[in-house]
């Protein structure tokens, strides 16, 4: 019996990758974030939150492939600094620091967020090697900002350090 060689990993577009390389770094990461805001989603009590990470979810897929074709577009650019918007505009942001974790939605959710954040680390390593675009770094990044908007509707209010 032949044995896979299990070091490697075949991306979304066919290309076989070492499974330590920066784009199989950059996709798991992307699987672990959205497996985050998957359970925050299951437990956020907001039904705004609640929608808008199963919108984060499948757009999740799209910047997952992103290295292997061009396929986030502008819109999607647009309808997360839309979301970014109308959850600025429902929350009080604080003006100090806080304790973002204090139930489980929150603590989902702040997980999430810095998942996202690593993710948009890896992608910008991704983009300096010309593999993503800007557009992905941009993304990520105000997905972060969006994961934190969110945080702070689901908690309300939050202990001051």
């Amino acid at each position: 019996m032949q044995r896979k060689d299990s070091s490697v990993t075949v991306t979304a577009n066919g290309k076989v990758v070492s499974k330590d390389s920066n784009i199989a770094w950059y996709v798991g990461t992307l699987d672990e974030a959205n497996a985050f805001i998957g359970l925050a989603k299951v437990f956020a009590r907001d039904e705004e939150v609640k929608r808008t990470l199963g919108e984060v979810q499948r757009k999740m897929f799209v910047v997952g492939v992103e290295y292997a074709k061009s396929s986030l577009a502008e819109s999607d650019y647009e309808w997360l600094m839309g979301k970014v918007k109308e959850f600025e505009d429902a929350v009080r942001k604080p003006n100090s620091f806080v304790i973002l974790e204090k139930d489980e939605p929150t603590a989902f959710l702040s997980v999430a967020r810095a998942v996202v954040r690593r993710a948009e680390r890896i992608a910008v390593r991704l983009y300096r090697e010309g593999v993503v675009g800007m557009n992905v770094v941009e993304w990520l990044n105000k997905l972060n900002y969006l994961l934190y908007l969110m945080t702070l509707k689901e908690g309300r209010d939050f202990e001051k350090i």
